[in-house]
């Protein structure tokens, strides 16, 4: 079965499918669990080594200045001021960093969804044990994710924390919204931007922490991740991890070294998206293959999960065996994943129409095979 039309890729785009050679083997379509590295980005990550640490000390000059060219690009792709960023070696690290700084008072709740990912469920549970009162909330249905979350906001909520899609259902919430509807009541947003930065262009608005690990959607590599803490709530943290890079008196979440062989390429990888692709063709080529997807799977007569009107880079769809299907769908060469009883695909930029169509045709064609 075809899915709807998508713009058909022109020669640019079928040059730009050479800097990512896999896409010859196979299709790929599980950004969600990790993105591809593009052809050479390999050499991105071996400067640092190369170039900047065979000076030993005397290179510090360039890793630092590799550093200020990854603040300086995600300031201006974010809309965030270059001195709010900080790096963290990933989004669990990064959510524990936050969660360890508050100061926790008897009484104060932490607010976040139940089935969240674990890094951000376990994050507000060790705030219990600094004597947080735990408020993990239900959310009835896939749109009603942020008013369960408005809901159960109190005058005692210090925290709220949550994805900003989710891994499972991929339903993208509105930040806006909800930052607002916690200020209102003095609580602290903190948001999970993993599935988000890198897919869809990203408003953060009075969101007051936002953090991602950059292996996903941004196509860079563990170890690393974007800790972004805006200046109206940097005072009313107190550093738990500290180090010689955040003495005390020092509100700094950064505590030592980062991951430099990540930062060069990360910043590599920046410049990639930002100059040879182009954010705007990133953001419209990841809506257009969603889009695209969610309607070929619906007239295939599968359960689309995800909220077409609130989708990121995600589409989730209901089966009785999604192991069985994502299985089934590798021996063709197809590359999909299983979250939740859901078979979840995610479609990058680099994918095309073409292989959305193989998809929907193997996922077709294997229903009597897996049960679906």
């Amino acid at each position: 079965m075809t899915p709807a039309a998508t713009p058909a890729l022109s020669d640019d785009d079928r040059l730009l499918r050479k800097d990512f050679p896999y896409l010859d083997e196979c299709v790929y379509l599980n950004t969600a669990s990790a993105g591809l590295a593009w052809r050479g980005q390999g050499a991105a990550a071996a400067a640092f080594y190369d170039v900047a640490k065979a000076r030993g000390i005397n290179g510090m000059t360039l890793w630092q200045t590799s550093a200020a060219e990854v603040r300086e690009r995600l300031a201006r792709h974010l809309g965030v001021r270059e001195h709010e960023i900080r790096f963290a070696g990933s989004t669990t690290e990064a959510l524990n960093l936050v969660i360890g700084a508050v100061r926790w008072q008897p009484g104060d709740e932490v607010v976040w969804i139940a089935d969240e990912f674990p890094s951000v469920t376990l994050a507000c549970e060790s705030a219990g044990r600094a004597g947080a009162t735990l408020c993990p909330v239900a959310a009835p249905s896939e749109a009603a994710r942020v008013s369960a979350i408005i809901a159960a906001l109190t005058p005692a909520t210090r925290v709220v924390a949550v994805s900003h899609v989710h891994w499972v259902t991929g339903t993208r919430l509105d930040l806006v919204r909800l930052s607002a509807a916690c200020h209102a009541v003095g609580a602290m947003l903190v948001v999970d931007g993993i599935q988000a930065i890198g897919a869809v262009p990203v408003d953060l608005g009075e969101t007051d922490v936002y953090c991602a690990s950059v292996f996903k959607w941004l196509l860079s590599g563990f170890g690393l991740a974007v800790l972004i803490v805006r200046d109206r709530v940097r005072d009313d943290l107190t550093p738990g991890v500290r180090g010689y890079n955040n003495e005390s008196p020092s509100t700094d979440l950064h505590y030592s070294h980062v991951n430099y062989p990540g930062l060069y390429a990360l910043a590599a990888c920046l410049s990639y998206l930002e100059t040879v692709v182009g954010w705007d063709a990133v953001h419209r080529r990841v809506r257009d293959l969603t889009g695209a997807l969610a309607a070929g799977l619906s007239l295939g007569g599968f359960r689309v999960i995800t909220p077409l009107e609130a989708r990121a880079g995600i589409v989730s769809f209901a089966v009785p065996d999604p192991v069985a299907a994502r299985d089934a769908l590798a021996s063709d060469g197809i590359y999909v994943e299983a979250r939740g009883g859901l078979v979840r695909v995610s479609p990058h930029f680099y994918n095309t129409s073409t292989e959305l169509t193989r998809f929907i045709d193997a996922v077709t064609r294997i229903r009597p095979r897996s049960s679906l």
